[in-house]
């Protein structure tokens, strides 16, 4: 995004770094193309990106905490459920009326789900953040990771 604000290309960028000397890694820049926050970049980059860029550093990293973003159902899906679920409790419940029941419990589900993903995503991230990031730190499994951060 930082790249397109400035009309530059990656490999724009790249060749404006190695007239100016810098040798640089190409998918390194590819990294300042992305929608994601930078998670790691090479230090020894960062002033001659900025000046070729001529932004601050606050601009090439933005420093922000990580939004959570957790869904929910709207009221009134949910109270619709409520009153399927104890139609359904009461023996009282329709063909359409079930059918319609299982949909809406399938989209809390889902919702669930992608909460649940969002959570471990951002527990992963802010353990990640506590043990450092340093080149001998052992890297868990994707399984030794999960059972880590819910337990």
């Amino acid at each position: 995004m930082l790249l397109a604000e400035h009309n530059m290309s990656v490999l724009a960028l790249h060749k404006r770094l190695q007239e100016k000397g810098v040798v640089v890694n190409l998918k390194s820049l590819y990294r300042l193309t992305g929608s994601q926050p930078l998670q790691k970049i090479d230090a020894r980059i960062v002033k001659p990106i900025c000046l070729v860029l001529g932004v601050d550093l606050s601009e090439l990293i933005p420093l922000e905490k990580p939004k959570l973003s957790l869904l929910k159902l709207d009221p009134a899906t949910q109270a619709r459920i409520t009153g399927l679920l104890d139609k359904n409790s009461q023996g009282t419940i329709t063909k359409r009326e079930r059918a319609e029941l299982e949909r809406l419990v399938d989209k809390a589900e889902k919702i669930s789900l992608h909460n649940a993903r969002a959570l471990v995503e951002y527990r992963r991230r802010r353990a990640d953040k506590a043990e450092g990031t340093g080149v001998n730190r052992k890297r868990r499994s994707g399984k030794e990771s999960e059972e880590a951060l819910l337990a």
